[in-house]
């Protein structure tokens, strides 16, 4: 089987790359959610490049992702996550 890339603008850096699919709801929380919350949706997901993924799950833990930072509009708010981005939009494309 061929492996597939997904390749297209990210949506926090805006480089056009190679993307990944980040759930806003970190899989390892679905089912702690889904018992706590039926508005929530599980399936969300943003596409961003691999350099951005794994910068947002450096500097936070499943849980807080889940709960503070479960939409594309509060993980952009963040300062830490904002200067990680603009770093990365300043990388070459291989750069990860």
């Amino acid at each position: 089987m061929q492996n597939s890339k997904t390749f297209g603008t990210c949506a926090t850096c805006s480089r056009h790359t190679a993307l990944t699919k980040h759930h806003l709801i970190p899989k390892k929380r679905h089912k702690k959610i889904k018992n706590n919350s039926s508005d929530v949706s599980l399936d969300a997901v943003i596409y961003v490049c691999r350099t951005c993924h794994d910068g947002v799950h450096d500097l936070y833990d499943e849980r807080t992702l889940s709960k503070e930072y479960n939409t594309l509009e509060k993980i952009c708010a963040d300062e830490r996550l904002r200067k990680h981005f603009m770093w990365v939009s300043k990388c070459k494309k291989g750069v990860q």
